[in-house]
């Protein structure tokens, strides 16, 4: 799993040139809606956070149980499921036909590829025999490319891959081979062992606390709780610290507002011995890159310090066995 957190910048590159050659039909759309759970779920998070405020229409995330009623023709459904068999998104490529939505399919096969040539669904294969949380940097090259391609974000492609050198200093800084203090991913992973991890952030680095909760849940068999800044602020507050064992992982940028600074540093203060603050630098899209870069390194750190090997997701996959059968 090192190898492909070192490899991501690859992983960014296929997923761009892959996407370059999908042809979707019906013109711009008026909204995007990404629908996906798990590790292809995050996806939408990372890119609606990304190109948000340049995109000509809505990008929506959903990762609830079904797609929403109000997609219309207008629509473009954006279907992501690495395996190609989560239940919900092949419940879902009926139900957009039958809005007769736009529709591209994001998976590496199975009954999802399978439904897609069917149906005539525009569809990008990635790579294979992943697993799926690590097959996000891939997926979502495919998704910003396609995000240029029906023209809502004109010159993502490029930005992205313009980014992408940053995950050359994260390598530098974060992989096994460097060592603390300038790895502060290895220093975050000590400082969560024997703990209830908490991760903060403001709201454009929010997929990147959501992504560090779920790599600490799925490779370190850890839970975590995520506090978003400022919404927290009206409620969680005044319950923090929760327990003797919280600790705090408190995500900044370099590009986060002064309002938004000042929450983050009261925090710094009541919290006080139990928060680490991971700082990251450049653009939107470069301090998303590479803070979600070093949080996967943080979740396998972890997982060699409790002597946990972070392949296997044995629940995950029982209860995957329990839904098989209701496969429509």
């Amino acid at each position: 799993m090192l190898q492909l957190i070192d490899n991501q910048k690859a992983l960014y590159l296929k997923g761009l040139e892959s996407g370059r050659g999908v042809s979707i039909a019906g013109g711009e759309p008026g909204l995007v809606l990404f629908y996906g759970l798990g590790g292809s779920g995050i996806v939408g998070h990372l890119a609606s956070s990304m190109f948000s405020p340049e995109s000509s229409a809505p990008l929506i995330v959903y990762t609830t149980s079904a797609p929403p009623s109000w997609i219309t023709q207008d629509t473009l459904v954006v279907l992501i499921s690495y395996s190609g068999e989560t239940i919900e998104v092949l419940n879902a490529v009926n139900f957009a036909l039958s809005k007769k939505a736009k529709m591209v399919a994001i998976c590496s096969g199975g009954s999802l590829e399978r439904k897609a040539r069917e149906s005539g669904v525009p569809l990008l294969k990635v790579t294979p025999n992943l697993t799926p949380r690590m097959a996000v940097p891939e997926m979502l090259g495919c998704v910003v490319s396609i995000l240029e391609s029906v023209n809502t974000v004109r010159g993502a492609a490029s930005t992205l891959s313009a980014a992408l050198y940053i995950l050359d200093e994260g390598v530098r800084n974060f992989s096994a081979e460097a060592e603390t203090p300038v790895n502060t991913a290895k220093t975050a992973s000590l400082f969560l062992l024997d703990s209830l991890p908490h991760a903060i952030s403001e709201s454009t680095l929010y997929p990147v606390a959501l992504r560090l909760k779920n790599q600490l849940n799925e490779n370190a068999k850890l839970p975590c709780i995520v506090i978003d800044v400022p919404e927290s602020m009206h409620n969680t507050l005044e319950a923090l610290p929760q327990t003797e064992r919280d600790r705090y992982i408190q995500f900044r940028w370099s590009g986060e507002d002064r309002l938004i600074g000042a929450q983050l540093e009261f925090l710094k203060k009541l919290l006080n011995q139990r928060l680490f603050e991971a700082h990251f630098m450049g653009g939107r899209v470069e301090a998303i890159l590479q803070s979600t870069m070093w949080s996967d390194y943080v979740s396998i750190y972890l997982a060699a310090l409790r002597n946990i090997d972070p392949a296997p997701v044995s629940k995950i996959a029982a209860l995957r066995r329990e839904l098989e059968r209701l496969k429509t």
